[in-house]
């Protein structure tokens, strides 16, 4: 291996174990390194906790400086450092898998960590490379050809932080929201006062609690499953609010739409009867106009 290949391996290493052991710390904050929402939706489906992942990725990178080191002293950990990147090519790929075929949204993070694993491998030569993609596209193969089952047990409910409502409420609604969306801080100024509706807050990620005062939080609530949703529906704006009615479900896009339902629905007398917004039978999806919304993948100004 030439000094250059040297160089360039040890700053891939030390790069990969900074990003996991960053990635680590903020978890324990209670956020994340994640340049868009994928990450939540893939750790959504995950049974195993980031921070055992991560703690794997940070290992794997601290082993990798390691046999860095005695490699150059001894060409007997050769062998052994291609055999520990062939393990992490094993790893990507079903990450990756899951990426494609289960969540179809991409995780950034995850990409970034896979693209240091791939320059890794390309500085130790051919073989390693070919390797490792051999096995990432044998995984993927096998991946997308699993019929995976539809769990029932999904619900809105699951990603609520908490329910603001009142003794005989006149309907049930879910607003999905960013705590980082001016259009939905609107939403959410407005919902401060008494509502005569049952109103689910479901953030897509986590949220401080000063964001809701007075609320009490559901210790287990999952943001993702409200990502999720939001992908079913081939919706990409938030705020958005799902009303629960007798014919199924009415969808109400954008602030301002938003805030004429609550005004009209939620500030009016308990024994006053509430018209339904269906237009017409078989209507699924009542849209705001396209104004007053922000992106579910990008940052709202």
């Amino acid at each position: 291996m030439t000094r250059f290949k040297q160089k360039a391996t040890f700053i891939a290493g030390l790069l990969g174990l900074f990003l996991t052991l960053f990635q680590l710390a903020l978890h324990l904050k209670g956020t994340e390194l994640c340049f868009n929402t994928g990450c939540k939706v893939v750790e959504g489906i995950l049974s195993l906790s980031p921070l055992f992942i991560n703690g794997l990725g940070a290992l794997f990178f601290l082993f990798i400086l390691i046999l860095f080191f005695l490699e150059r002293r001894l060409k007997d950990f050769s062998f052994l450092f291609d055999l520990l990147i062939i393990a992490a090519f094993s790893c990507e790929g079903i990450l990756i898998g899951i990426q494609l075929f289960l969540a179809r949204t991409y995780c950034s993070y995850c990409l970034l960590i896979a693209s240091i694993i791939l320059i890794i491998a390309l500085l130790r030569g051919g073989r390693i490379i070919l390797s490792g993609l051999f096995i990432v596209a044998l995984e993927l193969f096998l991946i997308s050809n699993i019929k995976f089952p539809i769990s029932t047990d999904i619900t809105l409910t699951q990603g609520t932080y908490g329910v603001k409502t009142c003794s005989s409420p006149n309907s049930v609604a879910y607003l999905i929201f960013s705590q980082n969306c001016p259009h939905c801080k609107k939403v959410l100024k407005e919902l401060n006062g008494c509502v005569s509706c049952e109103i689910h807050f479901n953030p897509i990620s986590r949220i401080k609690k000063e964001l809701l005062p007075g609320m009490i939080p559901v210790d287990n609530y999952k943001p993702e499953v409200n990502i999720l949703a939001l992908k079913i529906l081939g919706i990409n704006s938030i705020p958005v609010l799902i009303q629960r009615t007798e014919n199924g479900f009415t969808i109400i896009k954008g602030d301002k739409a938003i805030l004429n339902f609550i005004r009209t629905n939620c500030f009016c007398p308990g024994n006053q009867k509430i018209a339904p917004l269906i237009p017409q039978e078989g209507d699924f999806l009542l849209e705001g106009p396209e104004s007053g919304v922000c992106s579910v993948m990008e940052e709202c100004k």
